[in-house]
């Protein structure tokens, strides 16, 4: 008897003892399974049957390869070439270049020759090794808040401009045999504005005209990058942001991610010390070794009011990209836990989408995630035949979910690029819209039960059939939901060339986006073309705000490929009274031609208007760029900023509708979201108020079924707070931070 109450009394002092070691365990312990599990994963990937990273080790496969086939010339120039390439996309830029010089000298004292298309391809990669160097030198070395920001000019101009001559020398008399070559017309050009000799020294039939870098809009102040300056460049390849107050400062933070798989690529998180400056805190808040992400985003899955990261793992690695994606609890301290694990979350799945939302009504949010299948060899030949259905996590409110997808409705085994959430038809429930690349897309419209029914085919919302990130939000304040679809590319023609060929003024012939306008009575619109978005963006992000208090949400596209030779610019459209859009990607600085992902918007400073945090960065494993942080000097208009605190909703309110009405007679509408489907926007709804100096009404529609308030005759140009069901309206203190305190001689000469 005292044997076995002597067991029971250790039992429960090691359970004591285990208890109290997990309580003090550093957040990074905490975390290292989720570390070791990843680093599992990672070990398993072969580099020679995926298509994006892993280049370096690709590179070593092909140069053992062509060795091997040194006596068959045409198969040692073949493998030569994809092995130079693969140095390149692995960053070694200078051995690349190194390596195609020897290979010219080695065939020629050989006294062999390539035949026109090799020499054209041979030529074209050389060129283009030249154009990289002089980014790496210039861009990312010498870096200037100018830097790679077409029309590159004045700062922008390369200090170090042997790469864009060297590449000059090549390109024009390439040219002169391919002129039909419209992307090497565009890097051409592109070299002579970094070497300060555009448009006088380009060839006049090669001349993109300089009004096709112009902009209408004389208004709109240029926008500066001041990440280097505040310790937020963090470098790394495609990947997401967030722009959220972690730590309820009343200070928003930033978040980064990188989707590669070395410490390289490390999710990053800077907190806003509100004094002017940013702290890495990486190290400090346990997420070291959490490396990945091509997308990340926020939510508040505990409700317990502080903001918890999910970060999206796997997408485009087809079945090498079966990478855990994690749910790192805010613990409130500044660290975070990962809880994927815990919260019945943990699944092994390619992915770079989901959407939190409160799809049952329940107060808590769930979670729709869209992974990725594909039957093509679209991402790699060893994709094919992976099924990788999408998820649909029930919060069952005790800190974990269950899966319902398949009981849903919302099991779909396809190549999924974009959710968002949205009430298509106006009765007060989350619907789900799911972009897919190669597929239709899809709207399932929630039935109230946690049962849903595609609606696309019915609604004709099924395009773009090559569709990439995708976001909802009400462009023309008429209180619906409307609906925006970015398109990838549907040509054979390279991005480039379809840019040149827009910018020529011909009609765009690719990846055109849409623009659905929700008319209101469950039916939507095409109104693509109608607001001016016939264009051939190619976003790979995108995400919406307010550049300038207007009241109307202006949309931000980070846009690419993975090739080096797509330095294509990212691009910005102003909406005009909700009527139509207008470009403004030069005139505001926001036409960066390296790589743009992941986009947030939120009021990083404080002083009322919209910032931006973008990820930059390619696919490939040397495609690395800085990320940046876009400062707003527009401050011409008054602006509102509500915090919405649900008390029978969900603690974050995502999901709620707000309307106002200003004293000027404008009505404007938001919903509480993190945006579109790639980044993640503040919570916290800024809105611009135009010239308005009140509110005189302002309605709250809490995500909560029948749980509305209203309140009135409210002072623009300050910060608020409105928990439900308390009908006081809280007023906040949000301290104003300089980030442009050294910066106004810079806005003019770099940017106007």
């Amino acid at each position: 008897m005292w044997g076995r109450q002597l067991v029971i009394l250790l039992s429960i002092v090691f359970l004591m003892q285990s208890c109290d070691s997990e309580e003090n365990k550093s957040a990074q312990e905490r975390n290292q399974y989720m570390v070791s599990l990843l680093a599992e994963r990672h070990s398993e990937v072969s580099p020679s049957e995926i298509t994006y990273y892993f280049n370096e080790k690709r590179a070593q496969v092909l140069d053992s390869m062509r060795q091997f086939k040194k006596n068959d010339f045409q198969e040692y120039v073949s493998f030569s070439y994809w092995y130079f390439r693969e140095v390149l996309n692995s960053g070694f830029t200078e051995k690349a270049i190194e390596e195609i010089e020897n290979f010219n000298v080695e065939i020629a004292e050989a006294d062999q020759k390539l035949d026109k298309q090799w020499d054209y391809f041979y030529k074209r990669l050389q060129a283009l090794s030249y154009i990289r160097l002089g980014e790496q030198q210039n861009c990312l070395i010498n870096h200037s808040s100018a830097s790679c920001i077409l029309p590159i000019a004045n700062a922008g101009i390369h200090q170090l401009k042997m790469g864009s001559e060297s590449a000059i020398q090549i390109i024009e008399p390439l040219l002169e045999d391919y002129p039909e070559d419209l992307e090497l017309v565009w890097l051409l050009n592109i070299c002579y504005q970094t070497i300060g000799e555009y448009p006088g020294s380009v060839p006049s039939k090669f001349l993109i005209a300089p009004e096709a870098f112009e902009n209408d809009n004389r208004t709109l102040k240029a926008f500066i990058d001041r990440a280097p300056n505040l310790g937020i460049a963090s470098k790394g390849i495609s990947g997401g942001s967030i722009v959220e107050d972690l730590n309820n400062d009343g200070h928003l933070d930033i978040v980064a991610s990188s989707s590669g798989v070395t410490e390289k690529d490390q999710l990053k998180i800077f907190f806003n010390q509100g004094d002017g400056t940013f702290i890495d805190k990486t190290e400090d808040s346990g997420v070291a070794g959490l490396f990945g992400g091509l997308n990340c985003m926020q939510t508040d899955y505990n409700n317990d009011g502080l903001i918890d990261l999910f970060v999206l793992r796997g997408g485009w690695f087809g079945q090498w990209g079966q990478h855990p994606n994690s749910l790192l609890k805010n613990n409130g301290d500044g660290t975070f836990t990962d809880v994927t694990e815990k919260a019945g979350l943990l699944s092994f799945h390619p992915t770079q989408t989901a959407v939190w939302r409160d799809f049952n009504q329940d107060g808590w949010l769930d979670v729709f995630i869209g992974n990725e299948t594909t039957t093509t060899s679209t991402i790699g030949r060893a994709a094919r035949g992976k099924v990788h259905a999408s998820e649909f996590y029930v919060n069952q409110k005790d800190g974990t979910f269950k899966n319902m997808a398949t009981d849903a409705g919302l099991e779909f085994k396809e190549l999924i690029k974009g959710v968002t959430a949205l009430d298509a038809n106006n009765d007060g429930l989350a619907d789900i819209y799911i972009s897919i690349m190669g597929g239709n897309n899809k709207l399932m419209i929630n039935q109230g039960d946690l049962k849903f029914i595609d609606q696309a085919k019915a609604l004709n919302l099924t395009e773009p059939f090559v569709s990439f990130s995708t976001g909802s939000m009400d462009y023309n304040n008429d209180g619906f939901d409307d609906l925006f679809v970015s398109a990838y590319t549907t040509s054979n023609n390279p991005l480039a060339h379809e840019v040149t060929f827009e910018l020529q003024g011909n009609s765009p012939t690719a990846a055109l986006p849409k623009l659905y306008k929700n008319n209101g009575d469950g039916t939507f619109s095409d109104a693509t073309e109608s607001t001016g978005f016939l264009k051939s963006i190619y976003g790979m992000g995108f995400n919406y705000g307010d550049l300038d208090n207007d009241g109307y949400l202006d949309l931000y596209f980070g846009t690419g490929d993975p090739n080096f030779e797509s330095i294509i610019p990212n691009r910005m459209f102003r909406n005009v009274k909700g009527e139509f859009f207008e470009e403004v990607s030069f005139v505001g600085g926001f036409s960066n031609i390296q790589k743009g992902h992941g986009i947030s918007w939120g009021d990083i400073d404080n002083d009322g208007d919209h910032d931006i945090y973008i990820t930059m960065g390619g696919a490939h494993e040397g495609d690395v760029y800085q990320n940046q942080l876009l400062v707003n000097p527009n401050e011409d208009n008054n602006w509102i900023n509500i915090q919405l605190t649900g008390k029978k909703s969900n603690r974050k309110a995502v999901g709620a509708k707000v309307h106002l009405v200003t004293s000027t007679g404008q009505h404007l509408y938001r919903t509480v979201s993190n945006g579109a489907s790639f980044g993640g926007n503040s919570y916290a709804l800024e809105i611009g108020l135009g010239k308005s100096e009140s509110i005189e009404i302002l309605e709250v529609n809490w995500p909560m079924k029948n749980s509305k308030q209203v309140f009135k005759n409210i002072s623009a140009n300050q910060a608020i707070e409105i928990i439900e069901s308390n009908d006081k309206i809280i007023s906040r203190t949000l301290t104003r931070v300089d980030f442009l305190k050294d910066s106004d001689s810079m806005n003019h000469s770099e940017h106007e």
